[in-house]
């Protein structure tokens, strides 16, 4: 069996996501899809999967073209993928997201709830959590929640599987699980498509990989035959052996004075990263900026919300003083403010109003009246009235309510979570504006984000600033300066450019 992309292009607006990428895929060979944020994988996978309308090319299964113009499409020809960003639905139990899009019926409409469970049942035992079958996915941990999002896959008749990043979130016993399921569907001749960023994973579960860069495809190689150091090469388009020294150069022209001229403001040691049961040591001063990078699921998020005290409890010293984080109330009686990326789920209160959204924290929780059009208006947030209800306004606007709200209660501490996801380019320029001015007035900021462009532009050859990357719970890499780039980022992020010795 035979699966060709062929000359596929998808623009939106003057962005190229993918420029005439052609890809041909055979039964029993696990092909890795490697490329960095923006390199078009998922763009590819969702053209495939009926998602996305390719501007040309085709998409051919045994020399025959195909016409996929749907989901329902894609899944008549047995074409199935995972999704990165999750198709599963938290108010509903595992058992009824494992068989939402394949529900099994006994006549007409009725479904056949016998055989849903049972059918379930076997897919959960396979990927280890077959206990959880009548459990909530919104109470489940994330690693558990990605493993349902590939269940479902394994539920549906599927020919060509196409997994997109699953693995980032998952810990390194559910990883081996799903190694051992895809070896087992190459040997039936199935079609494997698995994109992740992990060197480890790609090198011991697939059998060849294409690189992708900027919309197109770089080369295609048997993994047998090459390294890592040629992969990570054609990913950023430059020799990667230059890496390494170029980082070390810039790091001996650094002092510690760039970045603690303030004053140390907290320091933690020994904070848990659950995730790969690791612990690091982070000291922030003063109007200092730390952004916070990795690949997904690699600890970055544990840090801001362990110190938010949104985990257990966490022991720091803050300007001097013992202080024990219990949780979010008493994180913000310390001056900690917290903003996510997670609008709809922790970020915004939905069915409140703007005012109502301002003024929650410095109301309920500081006991302090709130100067809400105030706040609005030097936001910069676009708006009716303050009565309007949040919703009804753009990602970007309701992200600058949120961080308006936390700016009014003057933080001594930001923790960011990749709170520029999903907003617009303008807004994210705001973001960066108002961050800036935070930290010159004495605010320090830990920011993480997803998008290595981002960190550049916001901590790079700032003397305030630097940025931290997490590999497997632990800090690979600091970077500051000019040293701040995306292919330095991408570089510590699948573990190579390792300087933390230095």
């Amino acid at each position: 069996m035979d699966f060709e992309f062929k000359n596929i292009s998808k623009q939106y607006g003057g962005v190229h996501a993918l420029k005439n990428a052609s890809l041909l895929l055979k039964g029993g060979d696990i092909r890795a899809l490697l490329g960095g944020n923006g390199s078009g994988k998922s763009t590819l996978i969702k053209a495939a999967s009926g998602l996305v309308k390719p501007d040309k090319g085709e998409i051919l299964m045994n020399g025959e073209i195909l016409a996929i113009h749907s989901p329902k499409a894609a899944k008549q020809l047995k074409i199935v993928a995972t999704s990165q960003e999750l198709s599963i639905l938290p108010n509903l139990t595992v058992e009824e997201n494992i068989t939402l899009c394949d529900i099994p019926l006994r006549t007409g409409m009725f479904t056949n709830r016998k055989e849903m469970r049972m059918e379930a049942k076997k897919v959960l035992d396979k990927l280890g959590i077959g206990d959880d079958i009548d459990t909530p996915v919104r109470e489940l941990p994330i690693n558990k929640k990605y493993l349902i999002e590939f269940g479902k896959a394994l539920y549906q008749d599927f020919d060509i599987l196409m997994i997109d990043e699953i693995t980032s979130a998952l810990y390194r016993k559910d990883v081996e699980i799903i190694r051992e399921l895809i070896k087992t569907y190459k040997e039936q001749g199935k079609i494997i498509l698995f994109v992740s960023h992990r060197m480890s994973e790609i090198f011991s579960i697939c059998d060849t990989v294409t690189v992708m860069r900027n919309g197109e495809i770089i080369s295609t190689y048997e993994l047998s035959q090459i390294n890592s150091n040629l992969l990570l090469a054609d990913m950023t388009g430059k020799n990667e052996t230059g890496f390494d020294s170029q980082i070390k150069e810039e790091t001996l022209r650094l002092t510690e004075t760039d970045s603690h001229g303030k004053g140390l403001l907290l320091s933690v040691r020994n904070l848990p990263i659950k995730s790969y049961d690791t612990k690091i040591d982070l000291d922030i001063s003063k109007g200092e900026i730390i952004g916070v990078a990795g690949l997904q699921g690699h600890g970055q998020a544990e840090i801001v919300t362990s110190l938010f005290g949104l985990s257990d409890a966490v022991d720091i010293v803050l300007e001097g003083r013992h202080v024990r984080i219990h949780n979010p109330i008493h994180s913000v009686k310390q001056g900690f403010a917290y903003v996510s990326g997670d609008r709809e789920g922790d970020g915004s209160f939905k069915s409140h109003d703007l005012s109502e959204n301002v003024s929650v924290v410095q109301e309920l929780v500081l006991k302090k009246k709130t100067k809400v059009l105030e706040i609005l208006k030097k936001m910069n947030v676009m708006f009716d009235n303050v009565h309007q209800g949040i919703t009804s306004l753009s990602g970007g606007n309701q992200q600058k309510v949120i961080l308006g709200r936390w700016i009014h209660t003057n933080p001594s501490l930001l923790l960011a979570n990749d709170p520029s996801k999903g907003i617009d380019v303008k807004a994210r320029s705001e973001f960066r504006e108002i961050l800036w001015t935070l930290a010159k007035n004495g605010t320090s900021v830990i920011f993480v984000s997803s998008d290595e462009d981002e960190l550049v532009a916001l901590c790079a050859n700032k003397q305030n600033a630097r940025v931290i990357v997490l590999y497997e719970g632990m800090i690979a890499t600091t970077l500051k300066g000019n040293q701040v780039t995306r292919d330095n980022i991408i570089t510590a992020s699948l573990g190579k450019g390792d300087i933390t010795g230095l």
